[in-house]
């Protein structure tokens, strides 16, 4: 089907760039969101997941839930003004929002550190878990594992040579399904392999701290690591202003509102809906195989156990669309950013479409094998997790703030990169000290870095600010950039705090009512989902105002 989707829509995918990497903007927000939660469900998600319960128990996914705040926020105060730019790539704000060399020269590193680095690192994670996969669900040792690999990542990479974006997107929903599908088979016979939920419960009675999605004081460091995701990770990092493959997909939707609605999805299927039965196998796994040497292949050896032969292969094929429907964007998404970022900007700067869309293909081979060498180098999918998490710590924060402070500048977005990155590496080599504890430091170290840089540098161009203010709209503190334009000052308010907030509390209500019904407490669990569906109404129907 994914070769099929690919071959009926090369032609129109060869038109041009902006139909190859941006859908012609005719996504609708249904279809965007469904394909960003694709995206991030991978192969690893459920063995990372399985591996945070073992060794963390239920809180320990306070790693990824703490992303809530950030996604929220890009849904209401930054998605409909991605839209607005009409950029290609997120990469190309850089030289709207500001200019001169320090903007081309920003905008050149970051398409080579995210489009490159950034890009090898995920598809290295991907491949890993795809490769213990293989191993443990057909027998395999790491050399055939890796050759049946081959095989599957060829499929992706000819799919998305053939149909760029469109196909990337469709083939994500129908992929999604299959995935989500199998996630919730597998649970449902899992549990009643060992009786019913209770079962299971009752042989974690002595472990209690596994089932509490929230840590204790008494804790300790499981405690302090919660502050820290909640209270430092939420704000501060990259995930804040919806860069990357989600900007993408809202710049390939077909309206604002489509681009907030598109977010908001997002945000609820992926952190209220789609984890939980990832972590009821997690648990089953520390119920039936206590003490496994890799906490992470607890979910394919729960899957080997409890499938007859039919529904084991109906789930790994669930697993292969998992996988693919990443690898598909992050070679799409990155190619454009050695397109249009790199290629057309600085090489070739009258080359045609068609010559861009050829581009486009010979980048996408080349991000395949990047991809293909980062699998060698990793041994844990949550340690990469936590290691991209370290080097871009404090981006968050200054990547938002572009879009509601004037002052914020080309050097200010250089120093926080260069400054996490350099931290992060410093605590690695001379401290002790452990993640998440390492990403509050990260912090502490960049962002003074990134506001003293941005006061001792001078502000950017007033043509160039004007330039953004008019096309883009922010509103936020751009009182010196209205006035000298003569425009009118577009004040943030309060209003979008409050969407912020309702969205947020609305997410974590269902959450925590997910955890009630599921742990005993169906009570508090159903008065949970009756708040989480008030806040979340709410949010929706105010994601459907677009602000002026």
């Amino acid at each position: 089907m994914a070769l099929g989707w690919g071959a009926w829509h090369a032609r129109r995918a060869s038109a041009s760039t902006e139909a190859f990497f941006a859908a012609d903007r005719s996504l609708p927000w249904w279809l965007a969101g469904t394909s960003i939660v694709a995206t991030t469900f991978a192969a690893d998600t459920p063995l990372a997941i399985a591996g945070l319960v073992a060794t963390d128990g239920i809180a320990g996914n306070w790693f990824w839930w703490a992303d809530v705040l950030p996604v929220v926020i890009g849904a209401f105060i930054v998605s409909h003004l991605w839209k607005r730019s009409g950029v290609l790539t997120d990469n190309e704000i850089t030289e709207l929002r500001y200019g001169g060399r320090p903007a081309a020269g920003l905008r050149l590193f970051r398409a080579l550190y995210f489009g490159v680095l950034r890009n090898a690192i995920v598809m290295g994670w991907v491949n890993l878990a795809m490769v213990k996969i293989l191993a443990l669900a057909l027998g395999l040792d790491e050399d055939q594992s890796l050759l049946v690999l081959g095989g599957l990542f060829l499929l992706t990479v000819a799919y998305t040579l053939m149909a760029g974006l469109i196909g990337v997107v469709f083939t994500d929903f129908l992929q999604f399904g299959l995935a989500l599908l199998g996630s919730i088979l597998l649970a449902i016979l899992a549990v009643e392999d060992l009786g019913g939920l209770q079962p299971v419960l009752d042989r974690l009675e002595g472990e209690r701290d596994l089932l509490s999605i929230f840590p204790s004081p008494d804790d300790g460091d499981a405690f302090w690591a919660f502050l820290a995701y909640v209270g430092v990770k939420s704000w501060s990092s990259g995930n804040t202003e919806g860069n990357g493959y989600t900007a993408q997909r809202i710049l390939a939707t077909r309206s604002e509102r489509d681009a907030r609605l598109a977010s908001l999805w997002y945000a609820i299927a992926h952190f209220a809906i789609r984890p939980w039965p990832w972590i009821i196998v997690g648990l089953v796994a520390v119920v039936r195989f206590p003490g496994l040497e890799d906490p992470e292949s607890g979910y394919v050896v729960v899957m080997l156990d409890v499938l007859p032969p039919g529904l084991l292969g109906l789930l790994i094929a669930a697993m292969l669309a998992a996988f693919m429907s990443t690898i598909d964007t992050q070679l799409n998404w990155g190619a454009s950013y050695l397109t249009h970022d790199i290629y057309k900007r600085f090489i070739d700067p009258d080359a045609t479409e068609r010559r861009l869309v050829v581009v486009a293909r010979l980048s996408i081979v080349a991000l395949a094998a990047i991809g293909a060498a980062a699998t060698l180098m990793m041994d844990s999918v949550a340690d990469a997790w936590k290691l991209l998490a370290t080097i871009t710590a404090g981006t968050g924060l200054i990547l938002l703030l572009r879009w509601l402070w004037w002052r914020i500048n080309a050097w200010s977005e250089i120093a926080v990169m260069t400054a996490s990155l350099v931290g992060a590496n410093l605590v690695d080599a001379w401290t002790e000290i452990a993640f998440p504890f390492s990403l509050v430091v990260v912090v502490a170290f960049a962002l003074p870095v990134a506001f003293v840089v941005t006061l001792l540098t001078p502000p950017e161009d007033p043509e160039v600010l004007r330039r953004f203010y008019e096309r883009v709209r922010p509103a936020g503190a751009w009182a010196p950039v209205a006035d000298r334009a003569g425009l009118e000052l577009r004040g943030l308010g309060w209003q979008p705090w409050v969407d912020v907030a309702a969205a947020t509390l609305g997410i974590y209500a269902a959450i925590a009512g997910t955890a009630g019904l599921l742990f005993g407490d169906p009570l508090g669990g159903l008065a949970s989902w009756a708040l989480a569906g008030a806040l979340l109404g709410y949010a929706v129907r105010s994601a459907n105002r677009v602000p002026d």
